[in-house]
């Protein structure tokens, strides 16, 4: 009986398996071997070499798809010019995928060892008034511009930032408490930001979280007990900064408030202690990363674990705030000499 069981059991599972494999694996399913790509010039009277072949303009030619870049040889009457087209993983793999990846993972790794995740495009236009010879299919394109966006973080720039830690979660152990732990929202942050030298600067900045349970602004009425926690510090962090991102990291200061507050609002039940309020300073450190979306906004996470405990004891206990915030940056530039 437990043998047929085990047997029963390793034989679903293996169907399971194969049938997730199968239907999870989009971009080999969805995708061809061979696909036609339209190639199209502005010269005249052109011509191009793919391999051992070669097409009059405008053609509409049969690919493999590959890892490799497809390189292409247009011909005209007075000039022969080389162009290269980039491989780049087609949207169907890149995309289509994040369907079946909570339920069947293993069907990405299968694309992923698969040439037909790769393609050229659609369209290929070469461009003879262009100096650029590099091509790139339109899903490499947005990834290389956006990610090889460079933002200037040359020495002498000064940034003021302002910001909103909008998710905030807290870990605290007040005096005389159990421990507390919460998700909430709202915060300010302002700042200063140096470079000394290219790509790396210092930051010095002040922030305001809260546990403040609703993420959006309104008119919100609260009875009865009602626990809130917040956290004001100081920061200063060495930051390297490269390209669309930065990281950071440094020492703080901060002061804990852990308050438990009573509302008498629709005639809630009777307290089961005196409100209070305790509040703690403490010395740590702050881990930062931020990616920039553009030249104002940029969004990051914030870890401040603190360490020693200053006030009212001097005494080591951990406590940490984890915050993603919300930045606007505001630049400065040295005049130049």
């Amino acid at each position: 009986m437990y043998s047929k069981s085990i047997a029963q059991y390793l034989k679903s599972f293996t169907f399971i398996l194969i049938l997730a494999l199968i239907t999870s694996s989009c971009a080999t399913i969805s995708t061809r071997r061979l696909y036609n790509v339209n190639i199209k010039s502005n010269a005249a009277n052109a011509k191009i070499r793919i391999a051992d072949s070669s097409y009059n303009l405008p053609a509409k030619v049969k690919l493999a798809r590959s890892k490799d870049d497809l390189e292409i040889l247009l011909i005209t009457d007075s000039v022969e010019t080389n162009y290269t087209v980039k491989s780049s993983p087609n949207a169907p793999f890149l995309y289509g995928n994040l369907i079946f990846m909570h339920f069947a993972p293993a069907g990405y790794l299968i694309d992923f060892t698969n040439q037909k995740r790769f393609y050229y495009g659609r369209h290929v236009f070469l461009n003879q008034d262009d100096s650029i010879r590099i091509i790139r299919p339109p899903v490499s394109k947005f990834y290389y511009d956006y990610f090889g966006k460079k933002f200037p973080s040359h020495k002498g720039v000064v940034n003021l930032t302002i910001g909103l830690p909008y998710i905030n979660v807290f870990f605290l152990q007040p005096p005389n408490e159990p421990t507390k732990r919460n998700l909430g929202f709202w915060g300010l942050s302002a700042g200063l930001e140096y470079f000394y030298r290219d790509s790396r600067f210092i930051s010095l900045k002040a922030y305001a979280a809260s546990d403040f349970f609703a993420p959006f602004i309104g008119a919100i009425d609260i009875s009865g007990e009602y626990e809130l926690m917040s956290s004001l510090f100081v920061s200063l962090t060495q930051n390297y900064a490269l390209n669309r991102f930065s990281l950071g990291y440094g020492l703080s200061y901060s002061r804990n408030i852990w308050d438990l507050r009573y509302y008498e609002q629709f005639d809630p039940q009777q307290p089961g202690r005196e409100p209070i309020k305790k509040k703690t300073e403490s010395i740590g450190f702050q881990l930062n990363g931020y990616h920039q979306f553009n030249k104002l906004f940029l969004v990051g996470m914030i870890y401040r674990p603190s360490l020693l405990r200053i006030n009212p004891s001097v005494e080591f206990k951990y406590e940490h705030l984890i915050s993603v915030e919300i930045v606007m940056k505001l630049r400065f530039e040295k005049p130049a000499e």
